[in-house]
């Protein structure tokens, strides 16, 4: 067993289908590659062709992928006899900073969580609030009751089994000026952290040192590059800079961008880690090509370090 397994966060949206069984008439019915992105049979072959043996599901996924599939149990099978095993679910703990909300963040999270298990999952990689703009600047006090919140969702997420990750986003009103003091005011057997390579570089901080300095509180990773590394104030408290439609591309496959990730493999090595990293690809014009170009890289780049 590698010292790393890689999955895939899913960015596919809205899959219609989960099997096409008549795959030649589907594609005469428009002559495009339509058909070899419409149904769950055909993504789950490409990740496992490509060695990425788990997905991590969106949360956007679920109005669609439950009712399609009957249940989270359902798709689980479904993906693990194609040789994929869901590992988690991306969470956003809503208004976790606010007192008011504390009861709804925490049902929310306990959601997730009961959902996360139904697909077989261990990791819940969580935003500990919403965007900046138009909330922060935080408070000491709202910090500390975000950590109030993510050690009650870690208490419950622990006794069923899956580990809730702190997952930085670089436009979240949890930010470079308290991330650290939030994830200092969290109960380490609790709460873990899930490393956004480019999120926490974006926001300011060194891939490297970071992960030096929080290597044990570390569950798991979302693998990706950028050439955005460092950005003011600005731009990361502006509003929802990540989608602004203004053609900026804010992440790259992992080699594409700036990032140390060679010397991030060679602290992996150091420290031993051991568990899953999800890659992801938001932003990418072609997930496949992205899929191809990250698995190169991966086994020509960053394996040969430590695998």
């Amino acid at each position: 067993m590698p010292n790393i397994r890689y999955a895939n966060m899913s960015h596919w949206k809205t899959i219609p289908y989960k099997q096409i069984d008549n795959f030649r008439e589907f594609y005469y019915e428009d002559k495009t590659n339509t058909a070899y992105y419409s149904d769950w049979d055909t993504i789950l072959k490409y990740q496992s062709a490509l060695g990425f043996n788990g997905i991590e599901i969106a949360p956007w996924d679920l109005a669609d992928l439950v009712p399609l599939f009957g249940s989270a149990e359902n798709f689980a099978a479904f993906a693990k006899d194609r040789g994929v095993e869901v590992i988690g679910m991306f969470h956003g703990a809503h208004a976790s900073h606010d007192p008011a909300h504390y009861d709804e963040a925490i049902r929310a999270g306990r959601e997730a969580v009961d959902t996360i298990a139904k697909f077989g999952g261990q990791y819940m990689n969580t935003c500990p609030t919403q965007n900046y703009c138009g909330t922060g600047p935080l408070s000491r006090e709202e910090v500390q009751q975000c950590a109030k919140v993510m050690n009650e969702i870690g208490a419950y997420a622990t006794d069923h089994g899956i580990k809730i990750g702190l997952h930085n986003e670089f436009f979240c009103a949890i930010n470079l000026p308290n991330h650290r003091e939030l994830i200092e005011s969290t109960d380490p057997k609790l709460v873990h952290y899930c490393i956004d390579t480019a999120q926490i570089a974006i926001m300011g901080e060194d891939l490297c040192t970071f992960y030096s300095d929080y290597h044990d509180r570390i569950s798991t990773f979302h693998l990706k590059d950028t050439a955005s590394a460092g950005q003011p104030d600005s731009v990361r408290y502006a509003q929802d800079p990540e989608i602004t439609d203004d053609g900026k591309r804010w992440f790259w496959e992992p080699g594409m961008g700036q990032l140390d990730l060679k010397g991030l493999y060679r602290l992996l090595k150091k420290h031993e880690f051991k568990g899953w990293m999800s890659v992801e690809y938001d932003g990418s014009p072609d997930l496949l090509a992205s899929m191809a170009l990250t698995r190169h890289y991966l086994d020509n780049e960053l394996r040969p370090i430590y695998d």
